[in-house]
């Protein structure tokens, strides 16, 4: 990204659009976790592109879902709960009145499911009081350059989206200034005038230009690293300085305010951590077992469309065997009730029998088995970890041995999103210094 070519506003644009593909993996993903799994885009063999679930539909079957990604997450986030609670100690004021417990149960959802690890630092006054509060910030929300670092050393701007009502602009950025007050009215009156006229609020949530809620305006949020003095005296002169500065735009590109950073060391309010970061690209964990998901939902409807296509307890009646007076419907109320008799001709050759087709499910049933053991194996998510009854002849200590296998496998997750609470747990601490008392 060419600083000296562009605006902040615009390299913030920039950035936003880089990240498009992530968020629409993201979504997916979400999507797919919280039981949406037929939305998912394919080609049938004409070439037109549907979403699965049509493509089921298509061909006379019913898409059924059976969603184990869920339950995946879900005991994956009550083992970090778990460890929370045998870790639990004494914390600062501002781990109490934050709730980060909660809060980072909910970011560690989203960190499994997009890769994405995001949380906002600042020290403000809020309705609840005056602290250092840290939020969690929806990737949808989120910009940055593209970078490589996992520890995130190579980011040179970041920021994120906001949504403010006209009242909300002039009490953060006027700064009692009657004249600041009346330019940001007008800033806000403007923008909103024209976003009424040009957005559909319903068809385009979350862009970068338009705020998703009507009455609202998109306020952008942007740091940049950004060098200061003599830069011709190189790295080494003491003239030469890099700090992070902090801009208020309005979706016109109008500066509502600017600041720098109010750290101790410097940095910017956003703690990041994408996962696992491989040349840039993110592959969450929700990633590696969507295929399985999708194969067994797939199985699960073709088991069910088999079984309803077959012959269960149909009676063949045959019509010379049929007695004066006696009707086919006198003979399916016959047939469903207990005890009944239903009378025949006895000179017919034939006589009423039952049919019952004998479905061929027994090999999709046992790869569907398969598919489901493939599932914990690749997410590394056991039954013993999900809370599963063990085996009659199974013993306690292999129970428990099964429980601590699987958290090893998953200590990777784990031990990186600790590090980005450890992070966090140091910005709230120098915010925290810097409220005045």
């Amino acid at each position: 990204m060419n600083r000296n070519m562009t605006s902040p506003f615009e390299r913030a644009h920039a950035a936003w659009e880089a990240m498009a593909s992530l968020r629409r993996a993201r979504n997916l993903l979400k999507d797919f976790t919280y039981g949406d799994q037929w939305s998912w885009p394919v080609t049938d063999a004409s070439g037109r592109v549907m979403t699965e679930g049509d493509a089921v539909r298509s061909l006379g079957k019913t898409p059924l879902t059976n969603n184990l990604l869920r339950s995946l997450v879900k005991s994956v986030v009550g083992r970090f709960r778990y460890n929370l609670a045998l870790e639990r100690k004494k914390g600062s004021p501002a781990t109490t009145y934050n709730r980060l417990d909660e809060l980072d149960a909910r970011t560690l959802e989203e960190f499994l499911i997009s890769g994405c690890a995001i949380q906002r630092v600042v020290a403000e006054n809020r309705p609840e009081g005056c602290g250092a509060w840290a939020d969690k910030v929806s990737p949808a929300m989120f910009f940055c350059n593209p970078f490589t670092d996992p520890r995130g050393t190579d980011i040179e701007l970041i920021g994120m989206l906001h949504e403010m009502d006209c009242e909300q602009m002039i009490m953060r950025f006027s700064h009692g200034n009657a004249r600041r007050a009346r330019s940001i009215r007008d800033t806000w009156r403007r923008n909103h005038r024209e976003g009424d006229a040009v957005t559909d609020f319903s068809s385009r949530p979350g862009g970068f230009f338009n705020a998703t809620r009507e009455g609202k305006c998109r306020v952008i949020e942007v740091w940049t690293l950004d060098y200061e003095g003599n830069r011709r005296a190189g790295l080494t002169s003491t003239s030469y300085k890099v700090a992070w500065h902090c801009r208020f735009y309005a979706p016109c590109g109008t500066l509502l305010d600017h600041t720098v950073s109010p750290y101790a060391d410097g940095s910017h309010p956003f703690v990041v951590k994408f996962y696992p970061l491989t040349d840039g690209e993110v592959h969450p964990f929700i990633e590696d077992i969507v295929e399985q998901q999708r194969h067994i939902n797939r199985l699960i409807t073709m088991i069910d469309h088999v079984l309803a296509v077959s012959a269960k307890g149909v009676l063949l009646y045959p019509l010379e065997a049929q007695p004066d007076g006696f009707s086919i419907a006198d003979a399916v109320a016959l047939w469903n009730r207990p005890g009944g008799v239903i009378p025949i001709d006895g000179t017919a050759g034939r006589i009423p029998t039952q049919l019952n087709s004998e479905a061929s499910t027994d090999n999709a049933a046992r790869l569907l088995d398969i598919e489901m053991n493939m599932m914990r194996q690749i997410s590394g998510v056991s039954a013993a970890l999900q809370g599963q009854t063990s085996m009659a002849n199974q013993s306690a200590t292999m129970f428990e041995s099964q429980i601590q296998n699987s958290a090893i496998a998953l200590l990777d997750i784990f031990d990186t999103f600790n590090t980005f609470r450890a992070i966090r747990d140091e910005k709230l601490t120098q915010c925290d210094s810097i409220i005045p008392r």
